[in-house]
């Protein structure tokens, strides 16, 4: 029984790790308090404010802007309080986790 809920433990944190992995269309360039920016070829072509989750840009949107120069590096980069994420977009238009971190702390 307890083999059986660390297994369930671990399974559960592996799905969360792998969804991460791809950055969802739907989630926003922002975080509460830290650094969130899309870049391109490393300049920052948007850059969010600290805690303004409501004028932030979509996944969705950073993606139409790459899709019109997709020969270029993209990037979103989000740095909160604790945690630390770098996505690069692929061909394919779907943005990979590249790197993680431990964030402002």
């Amino acid at each position: 029984m307890v083999e059986r809920k660390i297994l369930h433990s671990v399974r559960s944190k592996t799905a969360r790790l792998d969804a991460e992995e791809i950055l969802a269309l739907d989630a926003l360039v922002a975080v509460g308090i830290g650094y969130a920016a899309l870049t391109r070829d490393g300049m920052p072509v948007y850059e969010a404010e600290c805690g303004d989750v409501e004028h932030a840009i979509s996944v969705r949107e950073a993606e139409r802007l790459a899709a019109t120069e997709p020969d270029h590096d993209w990037r979103i980069h989000l740095v909160a309080l604790r945690d630390e994420r770098h996505y690069r977009r692929d061909p394919d238009g779907r943005w990979h986790l590249y790197e993680r971190g431990y964030g402002l702390s």
